[in-house]
């Protein structure tokens, strides 16, 4: 069978640089506080990998093009950060530490939940509900593997009761913002 060959200029489009990544909070600036913003994601993260037409999920498109409805994204957590509880209703998740140590929970009450050590992994199923943590005192790095289906990466939910927590810390403005620009606070409705 005849391989491809690639020349190292043409290789430069499937090479990211992690301080060459663009934050995705770039892409939610807006009137979105950083304290809003982070309880939805990581303090930051950097989309490396997406499929084309990514642009309008919560991860944008990355440097380097990928499959349908796959991405991989590097979330950096200060000690104890992370998002709060949510679902990706269609997508599988998986989480690599890289650096530190992170407390995974799932469950709709986060009732379970393990730690990862430097190159753990755990893959979490589409319909659970999950959140990540940096429990160690260093700034932690997770490579965060997402791969949807059909409907492509934008199927992520959070409980409807964050949006009471939102609304009395930074009003309903700031939530619908957060609609705006992909965030849907529906999981355990219907």
């Amino acid at each position: 069978m005849k391989t491809i060959d690639i020349s190292p200029e043409e290789m430069q489009r499937y090479i990211a640089r992690y301080d060459e990544l663009t934050p995705n909070k770039a892409r939610t600036a807006g009137n979105i506080p950083p304290e809003a913003r982070e309880m939805m994601t990581a303090r930051e993260t950097k989309t490396v990998i997406a499929y084309e037409g990514a642009k309008d999920t919560p991860w944008g498109d990355g440097p380097i093009p990928g499959p349908p409805s796959f991405a991989v994204v590097i979330a950096e957590c200060e000690p104890g950060n992370g998002p709060g509880l949510h679902v990706h209703q269609n997508t599988t998740e998986t989480f690599t530490c890289i650096r530190g140590r992170f407390r995974i929970e799932w469950g709709d009450e986060g009732q379970y939940a393990t730690e990862l050590n430097l190159f753990d992994t755990i893959s979490v199923p589409p319909g659970v509900m999950r959140r990540f943590h940096n429990i160690s005192d260093e700034s932690g790095l997770l490579h965060v593997t997402l791969q949807g289906g059909e409907q492509g990466l934008r199927d992520v939910e959070y409980p409807a009761s964050m949006v009471d927590e939102l609304e009395s810390r930074f009003g309903a403005e700031v939530v619908q913002e957060l609609e705006d620009v992909g965030y849907s606070f529906r999981a355990g409705l219907d």
